[in-house]
């Protein structure tokens, strides 16, 4: 059965809203998302996408890279500097590709901003002045490392651009915005996904945001903000991952009459399943420096990071058995971190995680 990509309850409350209006139990709010997501699958069909294929937006990845480029407002020149921005961001996006922009105002006086930034590895631009309002984040995933350059070249002359932040690791300032950015589109390929709001129809045409994509040559899909904020929205992997525990609940909830947080869960690794990784993954396992664990090394690594994440692509198996996938930031001998993609088969029933997949 495909997999419900992702389903985001940090920005979204309607789905909790809906349970709590409704008294749903378990059972029913389960029920109640696939009814979500199938409408949004079926929708967006309607209008030439598939839904399958938006994971490189609403996905975390091993190999590709996220960015946070930053813009002062008050030098920026205009009252609309999201139009702006994204005027001259459009131009830049690879046809080809689709990916998540999150965008939004950072809440904090702007030396603060500075500070965390520049803490957190800070690309400068040629701006040296951060103004005393509001600095305005936009922050893109699925980028190559080529990409992420030539974002970041293009910006330099423009008004307001202070540089931008790398955001392909964990680090303070990712972990803060993550909290802030909502989603202001998806882009796959010449199209883009926005929210237009609380009117039908739930999907549609309609550029509620008002951001120039036509202007660009990109057309616009819709979808009403029931299905946009919890579907469609991508989460900013964060280290305060385990405060939410409301996402980790809904989104197992998905897959699951019996929702549990995984903190006392056990993550078991048959014994098949490891001497498979130990021959077919070596390489990945030495790159991580997991290759020295034993089997119950392992597992220990994988259940010490299973609550300081988000889980990701919710799938029910063909034999009735449900999983997901997490990110793993595993930190290497050299001062870099590794990126792993872990699938685990949840079994409320005995509070075991089993492994399914590393890659």
């Amino acid at each position: 059965m495909p997999s419900i990509l992702t389903l985001n309850q940090r920005h979204s409350y309607g789905l909790e809203v809906d349970r709590a209006t409704f008294k749903m139990n378990a059972a029913q709010f389960r029920r109640w998302i696939r009814e979500h997501y199938d409408s949004l699958v079926r929708g967006l069909a309607e209008y030439g996408i598939d839904y399958e294929q938006l994971g490189p937006a609403l996905v975390p990845s091993t190999k590709r890279h996220e960015m946070a480029l930053l813009f002062n407002v008050d030098a920026l020149g205009d009252w609309w500097y999201s139009h702006a921005v994204t005027r001259r961001l459009l131009p830049l996006l690879d046809r080809k590709a689709t990916r998540s922009v999150l965008h939004g105002d950072i809440g904090w006086h702007p030396s603060a901003t500075r500070e965390l930034a520049l803490y957190s590895g800070l690309v400068r631009g040629t701006l040296s002045d951060w103004g005393e309002q509001l600095i305005y984040c936009v922050y893109l995933n699925n980028l190559s490392a080529t990409q992420v350059t030539t974002l970041h070249t293009s910006f330099v002359d423009t008004p307001g651009y202070l540089g931008h932040v790398p955001a392909t690791h964990h680090s303070a300032f990712r972990t803060e915005v993550a909290d802030m950015l909502p989603a202001a589109f998806v882009q796959h390929r010449g199209a883009v996904i926005t929210d237009h709001g609380l009117d039908e129809p739930l999907v549609g045409t309609s550029n509620e945001i008002g951001l120039p994509f036509d202007s660009f040559g990109f057309r616009t899909v819709s979808t009403v903000s029931a299905l946009f904020a919890p579907l469609l929205s991508y989460k900013i992997q964060s280290q305060r991952a385990p405060l939410h525990r409301d996402d980790l609940l809904v989104s197992l909830n998905a897959i699951s009459d019996d929702p549990m947080e995984l903190n006392d869960f056990e993550v078991l690794i048959p014994e098949a399943k490891f001497g498979y990784l130990r021959s077919a993954k070596g390489e990945l396992l030495k790159i991580a420096g997991l290759d020295e664990h034993s089997r119950e090394d392992l597992a220990a690594v994988i259940r010490a990071e299973i609550e300081n994440d988000y889980i990701y692509r919710l799938q029910t198996n063909i034999d009735g058995t449900v999983q997901f996938t997490i990110m793993l930031e595993l930190p290497r001998s050299d001062g870099r971190q590794t990126k792993l993609v872990v699938g685990l088969k949840y079994f409320a029933d005995r509070r075991q995680l089993s492994l399914v997949t590393l890659t």
